[in-house]
């Protein structure tokens, strides 16, 4: 009986995700073909391993499993190929990473123009370090309703990894190493999950969810490993992030855990409704934690943040910047750094806020300037810093008292160990006040500070 397509697809899909005993058999089967219903072989089709190029031979087999509605199943063993492409439905399969593509030539190894869906599946790509633009992959895919990458490893590619244009679908269970990009790129995206990845020695970013306009995007970034990623390229902070967000609305980041990125483990960047949960974010050369520019609505909650510039900021209110939460974060051990722009030191603040933000049940300890600092000259608004423990910072909480800021009300923390006061009030970087703990706030029009606990 023939089967059809979408249950060959749903077939060789379970049999290919089984682990253990199950997936050993299928890589001892006799035909690796055979362990995936209704697949068409590589060898069958006329695709053999060879150091020479195999692109003609790939593409023609590629092609004739994808109008047969059929998976096309490659053995172990090197295969060289640059230009390929995946038409709609077509399926890739390799036996693990002992099954490897590698780009003969200039880029993309794989790509797909429109359709509904393609999957790879079980493959070791290797980008061969040609060089490339971050918005070029070893992977490349537009218009593309659902692209699935399930345990494909990826590595030097000279571009990005994977790069997609109005693209949705899935990353998971991938490792990507030194990518001279990034390893996800997303521009305009239709909503992709990214998941349980090991990303490792991306040159200027990891993930990149990227869009041209201002618009909501289905995305979710979870329980990916993140490490050392540098900022070749420099700038001031477009490199050199775990998670760069700009412009889609409606992202989840949660539970990844971010080790050693040159400037930021997450960065939102006019990122309306924005969810950063969870993420165990250490090492990181600039903020941890950045919500900026023209944002409304900014969830940070229930983070780690062990050694950074800054901890987390929710800021850039002269550009719109407004409404977030702040809540049940942990934040030690930040530094002071030369800054990027002008000359002189800065940074060492715990967690800094702007307008119509809550800054609640956070936990800061070792901030040389900062634990929390409220404002920054004119812009202040409707700010709230209760419930937070502060320990050994130069200043609990620093507030902005330039005329004309909103309301702000620091009340209930615990702060100790403060060596230049509790609670003061700053224009820009001036200390202009006593500590506001021992009275005199209420010269201040909107500002409270009440019981809190100093010692």
């Amino acid at each position: 009986m023939q089967l059809s397509g979408k249950f060959q697809f749903d077939a060789s899909r379970r049999l290919f995700l089984t682990r253990g005993a199950a997936f050993a058999a299928m890589l001892a089967a006799p035909r690796f073909a055979e362990a995936l219903p209704g697949a068409l072989e590589g060898e069958a089709a006329g695709v053999r391993p060879s150091e020479s190029d195999q692109t003609r031979a790939l593409q023609r087999a590629l092609d004739q499993a994808a109008r047969q509605g059929r998976p096309l199943a490659l053995g172990p063993g090197l295969y060289r190929a640059a230009g390929l492409v995946l038409a709609d439905g077509a399926v890739l399969v390799g036996a693990g990473e002992g099954t490897r593509l590698e780009l003969a030539g200039r880029g993309p190894l794989l790509s797909a123009r429109g359709g509904k869906r393609v999957a790879l599946r079980g493959l070791r790509l290797d980008g061969s370090n040609f060089p490339a633009g971050a918005q070029a992959g070893v992977i490349e895919a537009s218009d593309v309703d659902e692209l699935v990458l399930d345990e494909v490893a990826i590595v030097d590619a000279g571009g990005s990894a994977v790069a997609l244009a109005r693209t949705g679908g899935a990353v998971r269970d991938c490792r990507i190493e030194n990518a001279r990009q990034a390893a996800v790129f997303s521009m305009d995206g239709k909503g992709i999950a990214v998941t349980d990845c090991s990303i490792k020695g991306c040159r200027n970013n990891a993930v990149v969810i990227r869009r041209n306009e201002k618009g909501d995007e289905p995305t979710v970034i979870s329980r990916n490993r993140i490490e050392d990623t540098g900022a070749i390229d420099g700038g001031l902070g477009w490199n050199g992030n775990g998670v760069n967000v700009s412009k889609a609305g409606g992202v989840v980041v949660s539970g990844n855990a971010i080790r050693r990125s040159a400037f930021t483990a997450v960065r939102a960047h006019q990122a309306d409704d924005v969810m950063i949960t969870d993420n165990l974010c250490l090492g990181c050369g600039e903020v941890a934690l950045f919500v900026e520019y023209g944002f409304s609505g900014a969830v940070v909650s229930s983070n780690v943040v062990d050694g950074s510039g800054n901890g987390i900021a929710v800021v850039n209110f002269n550009e719109g910047g407004r409404l977030a939460t702040v809540t049940g974060n942990l934040v030690r051990n930040l530094f002071k750094r030369p800054q990027l722009d002008q000359p002189g030191e800065s940074y060492g603040v715990g967690i800094s806020v702007e307008a119509d933000t809550a800054v609640t049940g956070n936990t800061i300890e070792n901030a040389p300037a900062f634990g929390v600092l409220a404002g920054w000259g004119p812009y202040l608004r409707d700010v709230t810093v209760s419930g937070n423990v502060v320990r050994g910072c130069g200043v609990g909480v620093g507030v902005s008292v330039v005329e004309g800021v909103g309301p702000a009300s620091i009340t209930g923390n615990v702060i100790t160990g403060s060596k230049d006061g509790a609670v003061r009030g700053y224009r820009w970087t001036e200390a202009t006040t006593p500590d506001l703990t021992s009275g005199g706030a209420g010269r201040f029009p909107g500002l409270t500070v009440a019981q809190n606990t100093v010692r």
